[in-house]
C-alpha cells in the first residue's frame, strides 16, 4: 500500500507529517540503500522523561502512549488518535480496523484511513506485555468504540434503548412495590403473633425479653429490606446503562465492581474461617470458665461454703470482678484472630475506642473503685442503719457506682460512692454489745430539778417503752452542765432496728408523761436577772419534793 499517497488524502496535518516521516524511514530501510546511515531513533532519550497519556474516545479507554514519536509527546499522540477516530466515524460507511506493519511498529487504520502509530516503546514493560498483545488489544478496543459510535447514530437503536429503559423502570417500580407490600404484610403478622404471645406470658421479664427480640428482628429486617432495595436500584441502573452504546462501559464497570467485591468477600470469608473458629473456641472456653465461677460464688452467696476467705457479702462483687477479668483476658487472647486485626484501620479504631474510654470513663472507674472499697472494707452492709452527712436511713444497696438509703419517711436517696467514701459515715448497727443499736435522747432540765429524780424519771420512761430491751439496761448520762440547765442523755437499747423511729417516738411520749406526773417541767430557763434567792435544792429535797 502506498503510505504517502494514502496520507495525502487525509486533511489532518498531523497525520500527513507522520506519514511523510514514515515514508522517509521506509525508503531508507529499502534494499539498495546504504546501511551506513541507520534510521534515526524516535526520540529514545526523552522516553523516560515524557509522561504517559491515554486515548479516551466515546467513553472508552483505547490505548496508553508511553513514548514520544518524532517530536510528538504521548499527550499529542493521544489527542491526534481521538481526533482521527471522530473524523473517520463521521464519514459515510463502516470503518473497519486494519493494521499495517512499518519499521517503527504498526500503523492502525480505520476504514483505510490513518488513526495512529504504535511503537514497541508503548508496551507495558512492567506488566510483561508483548508488542503483539498491545496491537491486538488496541485494535479490539478501537473496533468496539467505532461500532458503538456508529450504532449510537442509528435512530432505531436509540428508540430500542429508550423502550427497554422504560420497561426496566416499570419492572423495578413493581418489584419495589412488591417488596414494600411483603414487608408491611410480614410486619402485621409479626405484630399479631407478638400480641398473642404477650397475652400468654405472665412474667414481666419474659415480656421485656420478647419485646427486645422483636425489636432486634425488626431492625435486622429493615436492614435486609434496604439492602434489597439498593440491589434492585443497582441492577436497574446497570440494565439501563447497558441499553445505550455510550453508557455501556459504565454498566460493564458496575458489573465488574460487584463481581470483584463478591469475590473478595468470599475469599476473605474463607481465609478468615480458621481464625474465626479459633476466636470462637477462646470465647466458648471463657464462657465455660465464667459459668463455673458463677456456680462457685452462688454457693458462697447462699452460705453453703466459703471460698478463699470470701463470705456472703463479698461473693457478688468478687464474682463480677473475676468475670470482667476473664472476659478481658479472652478478648486479649482472641484479638489477633479477629478479621482485620492486623490492618491499620482496625488498630486505629482500637486506639480511638481506648482513648474515648480513658477520657470518658474516668469518673465511672473512680465510682466503681469506691464501690469496691466500701464492699471490701466492710464499712457497712445491707440492712445497716447509717448516717451519711445529714441523712439517716437503712442501706438498701451498695452498687458499683451508688449507695442507696431508705429514710424513715420512705424516701430512697442515692449517694455516689466517692461521696460516701470521702465523707463521714456513721454506722449505728455496728455495736460490740450484740445485735441492735442504741437510741439516744437528749434534753436539758433546770438546776432547780433534782438530778436523781430526773434520772429516775428517764429510766422509768425507758422501761415503759415497748421495743426497748432491759439487757443491757438503759442508763442516763449527764452530758453537760450549762449556764442555765443540765444536759441529760438517755441511752436505751433497741433490737429491732427497723422500728427505731417508732420506738423513739414512744420513748419521747413516755418521758413527757413521766415528767408531767412528777411535776417537773421540761423547759430550760434563760438567765435575764439575778433571782431573789439562790436556785439550789436543799439536801432534804435531794430525793425529790413531796
Amino acid at each position: 500500500m502506498d503510505i504517502q499517497q494514502r496520507a495525502r488524502s487525509l486533511p489532518h496535518p498531523l497525520a500527513w507529517r507522520l506519514a511523510r516521516r514514515l515514508f522517509l524511514l521506509a525508503a531508507l530501510a529499502a534494499p539498495g540503500v546504504a546501511a551506513a546511515t541507520p534510521p534515526p531513533a524516535p526520540a529514545a532519550a526523552s522516553t523516560a522523561a515524557a509522561p504517559t497519556a491515554t486515548a479516551h474516545w466515546f467513553n472508552r479507554d483505547l490505548v496508553t502512549f508511553r513514548a514520544p514519536l518524532y517530536g510528538n509527546s504521548p499527550a499529542m499522540r493521544a489527542r491526534a488518535a481521538e481526533a482521527n477516530l471522530a473524523r473517520i466515524v463521521d464519514l459515510p460507511g463502516h470503518a473497519a480496523m486494519t493494521t499495517q506493519a512499518v519499521p517503527q511498529g504498526v500503523v492502525l487504520l480505520a476504514g483505510g484511513q490513518l488513526v495512529t502509530v504504535l511503537t514497541p516503546a508503548d508496551r507495558d514493560v512492567l506488566g510483561n506485555e508483548s508488542f503483539a498483545q498491545l496491537q491486538q488489544r488496541t485494535v479490539q478496543r478501537m473496533q468496539v468504540a467505532v461500532d458503538a459510535a456508529e450504532q449510537a447514530r442509528l435512530p432505531q437503536r436509540l428508540l430500542g434503548g429508550a423502550a427497554w429503559a422504560l420497561l426496566a423502570t416499570l419492572v423495578a417500580g413493581a418489584l419495589l412495590w412488591f417488596v414494600r407490600w411483603c414487608a408491611r404484610r410480614m410486619r402485621r403478622r409479626v405484630d399479631a403473633l407478638v400480641q398473642h404471645r404477650v397475652q400468654q406470658l405472665r412474667s414481666p421479664s419474659a415480656r421485656q425479653l420478647l419485646f427486645g427480640l422483636v425489636t432486634s428482628a425488626r431492625s435486622l429486617g429493615r436492614l435486609v429490606g434496604w439492602l434489597l432495595v439498593l440491589v434492585l436500584l443497582e441492577e436497574w441502573l446497570r440494565f439501563v446503562f447497558g441499553r445505550f452504546p455510550y453508557t455501556q462501559p459504565w454498566a460493564d464497570a458496575m458489573g465488574g465492581w460487584i463481581a470483584s467485591r463478591f469475590s473478595q468477600f468470599g475469599q476473605a470469608t474463607l481465609l478468615a474461617l480458621p481464625d474465626l473458629f479459633t476466636a470462637l473456641l477462646i470465647f466458648l472456653a471463657a464462657r465455660v470458665v465464667v459459668q463455673a465461677v458463677r456456680i462457685v460464688f452462688d454457693g458462697v452467696a447462699t452460705g453453703r461454703f466459703q471460698f478463699v476467705g470470701i463470705d456472703q457479702p463479698l461473693a457478688e462483687p468478687t464474682r463480677k470482678i473475676v468475670t470482667v477479668v476473664i472476659w478481658l483476658f479472652a478478648l486479649a487472647m482472641a484479638y489477633p484472630y479477629l478479621p482485620g486485626a492486623e490492618t491499620d484501620a482496625f488498630k486505629g479504631l482500637s486506639v480511638f475506642v481506648g482513648l474515648m474510654v480513658s477520657l470518658g470513663a474516668s469518673s465511672i472507674i473512680g465510682q466503681a473503685a469506691s464501690g469496691f472499697t466500701l464492699l471490701y472494707s466492710r464499712t457497712m452492709a445491707l440492712g445497716d442503719v447509717v448516717r451519711i452527712g445529714d441523712t439517716e436511713g437503712v442501706v438498701q444497696q451498695i452498687g458499683l457506682f451508688t449507695t442507696r438509703l431508705r429514710t424513715p419517711l420512705g424516701v430512697e436517696i442515692s449517694f455516689p460512692n466517692n461521696v460516701v467514701l470521702s465523707g463521714q459515715l456513721r454506722n449505728y448497727a455496728r455495736d460490740p454489745e450484740g445485735p441492735g443499736m442504741w437510741l439516744e435522747t437528749a434534753l436539758t432540765i433546770g438546776y432547780d430539778a433534782p438530778w436523781r429524780q430526773v434520772h429516775r424519771l428517764l429510766l422509768q420512761a425507758a422501761e415503759a417503752t415497748d421495743g426497748v430491751v432491759l439487757q443491757p439496761p438503759p442508763h442516763v448520762v449527764q452530758s453537760e452542765l450549762g449556764d442555765f440547765a443540765v444536759g441529760y442523755t438517755l441511752r436505751a437499747r433497741v433490737v429491732e432496728v427497723g422500728r427505731r423511729w417508732q420506738v423513739r417516738s414512744a420513748l419521747h411520749a413516755n418521758i413527757q408523761d413521766a415528767f408531767n406526773a412528777a411535776g417537773v417541767q421540761i423547759m430550760s430557763p434563760n438567765y435575764e436577772a439575778d433571782p431573789e434567792s439562790a436556785k439550789i435544792v436543799p439536801k432534804e429535797y435531794w430525793e425529790g419534793r413531796p
